[in-house]
Order: structure tokens, then C-alpha cells, then sequence
């Protein structure tokens, strides 16, 4: 992987009618599964915030996309992949803010 990938964050703010278990049900189980569809994709993770613990950081949670560029990330997300995976997004979150960022590794294992 290149050591100065791209990175696609996206801070979700789940469904108001749905409860922690099946927003959390709905993208580790349905959600992720398609995310791991992309091609081009290099790492992804989930992470899931307790809105409890940090009641200001104002989203439920985050998902991190690495890509070896900023085009390869935009081929994955117009690919049929893509294009299934971003149609699912309403079936658990009320709002998605993604952001692109470049990430500098300081320490990688």
C-alpha cells in the first residue's frame, strides 16, 4: 500500500427510528459486506461510536475507505459496486459527511 494513501471518511448519523442495535446490525452485517465489494478498496473500517460516553461529537459513527488515489477512489465508488453500496446508505442513516483526507503514516504496523 502506498504510504500516503487516500483516505474516505464518512461521519454518520444513524436513522432516528432505529435503535443503536439495528444500525450497528445493519452496517457490520449488510452495509460493510457491500463495502467490501469496491473494487480498488485497500483497508476499510467501521467505527461505531457510545453517543452515551461522547454525547458532542455529534455522529453515531465512522467508516474509514483507503484507496492508492483519489481516482482510484472515484472509479470504486462509480463502479455497479459502488453504486449499490451508496444506494444503501438511507436504509440505516439519516445523514453521511464524507470527506477525503491524504494520510501521512507516522507509525504503521
Amino acid at each position: 500500500m502506498n504510504p500516503n494513501s487516500v483516505k474516505r471518511l464518512g461521519l454518520v448519523v444513524k436513522r432516528g427510528d432505529m435503535s443503536q442495535a439495528q444500525f450497528s446490525n445493519h452496517w457490520l452485517h449488510v452495509h460493510a459486506e457491500l463495502c467490501k465489494r469496491l473494487p480498488n478498496l485497500l483497508r476499510y473500517s467501521v467505527n461505531l461510536v457510545d453517543r452515551e460516553r461522547f454525547p458532542e461529537f455529534g455522529y453515531d459513527g465512522f467508516s474509514e475507505l483507503w484507496f492508492e488515489s483519489e481516482e482510484a477512489m472515484l472509479a470504486s465508488l462509480g463502479s455497479a459496486a459502488g453504486t449499490t453500496l451508496l444506494a444503501d446508505l438511507p436504509n440505516f442513516t439519516e445523514r453521511i459527511y464524507p470527506i477525503i483526507s491524504h494520510e501521512f503514516h507516522q507509525i504503521w504496523a
